[in-house]
């Protein structure tokens, strides 16, 4: 059980009895929304587990936004996306190029939707990083929703389709399929995070309800910040923790956060660039 919270600099660490939860990390590569912002890069973080190392999500930009945190590309075990939007996406391309620009030589695994495979591999040649001409394993593995991945022995999730990405009727000659958007549960050492990425309505925030939560990360965009905290209210997480954060709503956002009670304060946090859990 989760049982003081702190901030120092910009290290924000959850304490217990049990000293193997100091083994994960997670740093927010990127808070920014879907509009590009000289403050913030678009939504990221790297789940950091003993010495394995997930990203989620790796949109346009994150090859620079990684190179701000000081973190070395390849160091990177895996990549997971939650939806093919270009602030999630479309960074995958570049930051291969800067691995094979690097001489990586580990496998790298990229974890997608099983229905949207043959787009990653598009993309990816579309930039000439054809698997077999790169020095490492570029492994991509198509998942489905409400199954348990075990991406290794320590760190697994599960996958649910939200309703940000719905196909429309002017788009009815596009398959069906196509039109993926997953929130994530994951289950790290003894942790258990609910990520929502973008999601399309409140409803989307109780996608996991059935399940334990210690950790809420919930994109801000989309929903009011009062339907988020009555979501937090029910679920009753030990840390909630605003990301996707739109340039335009921003102050709105730490206005709202400056009314809070105390106590919530310390459970409630509007993320930014750099902050490592």
């Amino acid at each position: 059980m989760l049982k003081r919270i702190y901030l120092k600099k910009n290290f924000i660490s959850l304490k217990g009895n049990n000293l193997r939860l100091l083994a994960m990390k997670i740093i927010f590569i990127g808070t920014g929304s879907g509009r590009t912002s000289v403050k913030r890069f678009h939504s990221s973080f790297l789940i950091k587990y003993k010495n394995y190392n997930l990203l989620v999500d790796a949109g346009d930009g994150i090859s620079k936004a990684l190179l701000m945190q000081k973190i070395n590309y390849n160091i990177l075990d895996a990549v997971l996306f939650s939806h093919y939007h270009a602030d999630h996406f479309t960074g995958i391309g570049a930051l291969i190029t800067q691995m094979k620009l690097s001489k990586r030589r580990k496998t790298l695994k990229l974890f997608t939707h099983k229905n949207l495979t043959e787009t990653l591999i598009k993309l990816i040649n579309s930039v000439y990083m054809f698997k077999e001409n790169l020095d490492f394993n570029l492994e991509i593995i198509g998942f489905s929703f409400d199954k348990v991945v075990r991406i290794n022995q320590n760190i697994n999730f599960i996958a649910r389709q939200n309703s940000h990405i719905v196909q429309k009727e002017n788009l009815k000659h596009y398959s069906q399929k196509l039109f993926v958007s997953s929130s994530f549960y994951f289950k790290i050492g003894q942790k258990k995070i609910f990520y929502s990425s973008d999601i399309g309505n409140k409803s989307d925030l109780y996608l996991f309800e059935d399940k334990p939560i210690d950790i809420m990360i919930v994109e801000s965009m989309h929903v009011l910040f009062s339907d988020i905290y009555d979501a937090f209210l029910k679920i009753k997480p030990s840390k909630l923790l605003f990301t996707h954060i739109d340039e335009l709503s921003e102050k709105e956002l730490i206005k709202w956060h400056s009314k809070l009670k105390q106590a919530e304060k310390s459970k409630i946090v509007i993320c930014y660039d750099g902050m490592k859990i």
